[in-house]
């Protein structure tokens, strides 16, 4: 399971990378078309935005599977490490019922206004907003892997057993 959440932490990484990759030639592409030429590409702001959106909720994702996401741990290293661990998977419980929530509530949102026609591509919305649900859907499955698998002792995730860090 493991190796499973390793591949495919680094598939997520490179679609991430493409993405922005996607999104930096189109910008340049369209600083130059519209500074050099008085042009554009038709809909390239809408796949800019669309490619941000996904990036953003992939990579909430990745950050949640590798513990990366912010958090103030001024009050709690000053707890033994047995209650520090319990805190964690207490946290992480609480990020699964929030991601848990948000796939509910944008499932309906899609149902509800997915099938409206984006602008300029007269692509259906569902194609933008089912980045929600999948960014949230791979949250949760993150979470809860690290929740149920132990930590390796060499893991770069595992709770800091040395003194609190001034």
């Amino acid at each position: 399971m493991k190796r499973f959440v390793s591949g495919l932490e680094r598939a997520l990484e490179f679609a991430m990378a493409a993405g922005l990759l996607v999104i930096s030639v189109t910008v340049v592409l369209q600083v130059v078309l519209s500074a050099g030429f008085n042009s554009s590409l038709t809909g390239a702001n809408e796949l800019i935005t669309k490619l941000f959106v996904y990036v953003t909720a992939i990579g909430a994702a990745v950050a949640a599977s590798r513990d990366e996401h912010i958090s103030i741990t001024v009050a709690t290293e000053r707890f033994s490490v047995d209650t520090q661990r319990r805190i964690h998977q207490l946290r992480l419980l609480l990020l699964v019922c929030l991601n848990a929530v948000i796939v509910a509530y944008s499932m309906h949102w899609m149902d509800v206004t997915g099938h409206y026609l984006m602008p300029t591509t007269q692509l259906p919305r569902f194609v933008a907003q089912l980045s929600i649900p999948v960014g949230a859907t791979l949250a949760v499955m993150f979470c809860l892997v690290r929740l149920f698998l132990p930590a390796s002792a060499g893991d770069r995730r595992a709770i800091d057993t040395e003194a609190p860090k001034l």
